[in-house]
């Protein structure tokens, strides 16, 4: 009795200790279990079973769980295959381990970084993943940007476990068949660190090492898009102002940069077969060094293809076709990276002479593109510099710190190497250029366009709007200019007699200069008409003021008088004949205007019949040209010289103008005498 009232008051006693606690418990919440909670993923970082070659009974027998791996070797994760006996390794191996699975797990997979260039991963002798092809096709594949230094989180795959494998045993046997190629064998690191864990939880941690690489690879994915800007632009350019070729190597020069730029990011996240990526590489890099950008430099330069552009062309291609052995692995990658970095420098130096030497002769586009082009070619040459140390096996942690800055000047916003801004400063140059080269034609364009309304204005005055009523004639003009402004010009001037002066002419030349030599041979024959009508005194008189006037033209120029009888009277400075009833009139033919001043110009004299018509053309009559390039000729000319003026211009000009058109028709009425 005593016993159980001592046990009861115990009992009491302990619950009445425990009362608080629960208190206590309900007041902090819920208690999250470390152990049943925490994250299950695990680095495994223990020794692996290594073993060259490959199944010799051709079954993957290797990959069983019940296979006998104690001969092989061991390999740390903590060192290098190379310095664990296997320098230079190349060809099949396996790795094998053994993975013991926790008793309660969600749905697990394995992390593989990249391992060799193709692989094939078992569990418990089951082929659960791969990567690249079949290892027996011995082709290398690439999982990382072109030319990384440093790949410690290239993304490798996610590979799920079945879920009757992880659920069926309490331990997995792995084992990775994979083949290393040969080119890649001076990368050979320590052996793959692979991670087991939750499937969602390695999901998410692949999906960060993207991100990672892309955050890195931020420098080449802004100048991705400029470079596309730019092109597009360029070609816009281009498609304004096809003239000017300028754009069109511009625009093709940044699809070229934007197309390195995403050889280079798109193995971060698609895999590709070396060989073929490393040769279109290659000759992506010889269009670009080798036609591209060359041409833009001495297009824009307005500078000769000489030595220096097909120095630069050639070593381009050279280089590119390096890139062959190497990757049909005829050459090893230690051979292959001296070989293309010497072969780039003569392209190097040709094209930073076709720039020097411009600038050198004072060229401001070719100043602003030096340095920056200079800096440019510096990088590059420092990251083969880089290269050629590693491909040497010499280089030291200090060495490595150096090309570790080389690579990441900078590490804000993102990282950012002297190469990228080598390329930035390259880009804004260019554009620089263009946008002054843009801004000197918009000027220029500007004052041809003033120069071209002051020669039409020029030209309104000099060239008749309104032919003057002369009693016993019958004029038609026609002048249908092939530019705005043109070079031919003709005058109708009633004379005292009651006949009519005539000129017709045309001029060498377009634009400003021929206006201003119109209106200079205009002025004087409006002047030597109140002194004489003499067609061959005015043609004299008109060649010696050209030849004190000009600056090495040449005007051809007929000069008639029609008198009130219908006599005529012409002068040539080789123009082309009058027609009269549809025949051309034997003249006396002088040289053209502006070329000789000893030139004599003889009158020939005919008379006209009441009703005749007499037809004067310039040159862009009977040198109208057709699409196939058949001209319009003296034939039809004098075929259609009976005809109306406007139908002789219009049918001219429907064949094919090619230079101005002027017609001039002269129709003869006698007057009446009176009684």
């Amino acid at each position: 009795m005593h016993s159980h009232a001592r046990s009861g008051i115990a009992a009491l006693l302990l619950a009445l200790s425990v009362l608080p606690l629960a208190w206590a418990q309900a007041a902090l919440g819920p208690v999250f279990d470390m152990e049943q909670s925490r994250v299950q993923m695990a680095e495994l970082k223990g020794l692996l079973r290594f073993q060259t070659g490959d199944d010799p009974d051709g079954k993957l027998g290797w990959a069983k769980p019940g296979f006998d791996d104690s001969s092989w070797k061991l390999l740390s994760p903590d060192q290098s295959t190379a310095d664990q006996g296997y320098k230079g390794f190349s060809g099949m191996a396996w790795y094998r381990f053994h993975v013991v699975l926790p008793a309660h797990h969600a749905p697990l997979a394995l992390y593989v970084p990249v391992i060799g260039e193709s692989y094939q991963l078992f569990a418990n002798g089951r082929l659960i993943g791969q990567f690249g092809s079949p290892p027996q096709q011995e082709r290398a594949y690439q999982a990382a940007p072109n030319g990384a230094l440093y790949t410690d989180t290239t993304p490798g795959q996610v590979i799920p476990l079945p879920a009757d494998i992880a659920a069926g045993s309490s331990s997995v046997v792995v084992a990775i068949r994979f083949w290393t190629w040969s080119g890649f064998a001076f990368f050979a690191g320590p052996p793959p660190a692979i991670t087991i864990g939750g499937a969602s939880l390695l999901n998410d941690q692949f999906q960060l090492k993207q991100n990672h690489w892309f955050w890195s690879l931020s420098a080449y994915n802004v100048l991705l898009l400029g470079n596309l800007l730019a092109a597009f632009a360029g070609l816009g350019l281009f498609l304004l102002r096809r003239g000017e070729r300028e754009y069109l190597w511009f625009a093709a020069v940044e699809l070229l940069n934007a197309a390195l730029c995403a050889f280079l990011l798109f193995p971060v996240f698609h895999p590709v077969w070396y060989q073929p990526y490393e040769l279109l590489h290659g000759l992506l890099f010889s269009l670009l060094y080798g036609i591209c950008l060359p041409m833009f430099f001495v297009t824009i330069l307005r500078e000769p293809r000489g030595r220096l552009f097909w120095g630069a062309t050639c070593s381009a291609f050279v280089t590119a076709l390096t890139a062959v052995p190497m990757a049909m692995g005829w050459m090893s990658w230690q051979t292959w990276i001296p070989v293309v970095y010497l072969a780039l420098i003569p392209n190097t130096v040709c094209l930073i002479l076709l720039l020097a030497l411009p600038a050198r002769r004072g060229n401001q586009d070719a100043r602003l593109l030096l340095l920056p082009c200079c800096l440019q070619f510096a990088a590059g040459q420092g990251t083969g510099l880089i290269w050629l140390i590693a491909g040497s096996g010499h280089g030291g942690s200090l060495f490595w710190s150096w090309a570790l800055a080389w690579s990441r000047l900078f590490q804000w916003p993102f990282p950012v190497s002297l190469q990228n801004i080598a390329d930035f400063l390259m880009q804004i140059s260019i554009l620089a250029i263009l946008v002054l080269r843009f801004a000197r034609t918009r000027r220029d364009e500007e004052r041809h366009a003033l120069e071209l309304e002051a020669a039409r204005t020029v030209q309104q005055v000099l060239v008749p709007e309104e032919i003057p009523a002369i009693p016993g004639f019958l004029i038609q003009s026609v002048y249908k200019p092939a530019g705005q402004v043109g070079g031919d010009f003709f005058q109708i001037l009633p004379t005292k007699d009651g006949g009519v002066l005539t000129v017709i002419g045309d001029v060498s030349g377009k634009g400003m200069p021929a206006a201003m030599t119109v209106s200079l041979l205009v002025g004087t024959l409006r002047t030597l008409a109140h002194y004489t009508q003499s067609p061959g005194e005015i043609l004299r008189a008109m060649n010696q003021r050209m030849l004190a006037r000009s600056s090495g033209g040449f005007t051809t120029c007929l000069v008639l008088r029609c008198d009130a009888d219908g006599q005529l009277t012409f002068a040539n400075a080789g123009h082309i004949a009058p027609y009269l009833a549809g025949k051309e009139l034997p003249l006396e033919n002088g040289l053209p205007l502006g070329l000789a001043a000893e030139t004599t110009y003889t009158e020939s004299r005919f008379q006209l019949a009441p009703g005749d018509q007499l037809t004067l053309l310039t040159d862009g009559v009977v040198e109208s040209r057709d699409k196939t390039g058949a001209l319009f000729g003296f034939e039809r000319s004098a075929a259609l010289s009976t005809q109306a003026a406007e139908e002789i211009a219009y049918a001219a000009q429907a064949f094919g103008q090619d230079d101005d058109i002027t017609v001039l028709t002269l129709s003869f009425a006698a007057i009446p005498a009176i009684a």
